[in-house]
């Protein structure tokens, strides 16, 4: 089956393409208007697409309010894997800044680092995070939000304040956290 690419969504099919190089998401709830289009208009042509992909390697996805590309091939377990480890620590982190850290939770860097230098517990977690390195609770609050940001998982909503949103894709993370058990 030819599938024609002017017949699929070709103002968008580079952007997909980038998505896919990154192991990126398309989230329903990002403010930019650039992900947003792209995901309605995933919406509407969700079966083209996955068939189009489908001889390239990758699979489309579709989860709650969001999709995201899986590779066919056994590396995409690999790949995911190394991901979630290193979310463990980083996920273990933010429940514990705070229990209501989940999608659509806002938060800004200056309260997370207030939240860090007044919480003895939560100094612990960032000394034994083996992830993370930083001389600063300011360094090391930015490198999580760094990494979230560029895995496509937060979204900055206010850079005067530096306030973000936890997306749809957050739940990529919690479906593995929610079956993995952390001992101490």
């Amino acid at each position: 089956m030819l599938i024609d690419v002017n017949e699929l969504i070709p103002q968008h099919i580079e952007r997909l393409y980038q998505i896919i190089l990154k192991g990126g998401y398309i989230n329903e709830n990002s403010a930019k208007n650039a992900n947003a289009e792209l995901y309605d208009a995933i919406v509407t042509k969700e079966h083209e697409l996955k068939s189009y992909f489908r001889p390239l390697g990758y699979a489309l996805m579709r989860r709650e309010g969001y999709y995201y590309f899986a590779r066919d091939d056994a590396s995409d377990g690999e790949a995911a894997l190394e991901l979630i480890v290193d979310y463990i620590d980083i996920a273990n982190f933010l429940k514990t800044l705070d229990s209501n850290f989940d999608i659509g939770y806002r938060f800004s860097l200056t309260s997370m680092e207030n939240q860090l230098n007044t919480n003895v517990e939560l100094q612990d977690l960032s000394l034994k995070m083996k992830g993370i390195k930083s001389d600063s609770h300011r360094e090391f609050i930015q490198k999580i939000v760094d990494k979230l940001r560029k895995d496509g998982f937060v979204e900055e909503r206010n850079s005067v304040n530096s306030e973000f949103i936890v997306l749809n894709s957050y739940e990529y993370i919690k479906s593995f956290l929610d079956e993995v058990e952390v001992y101490e």
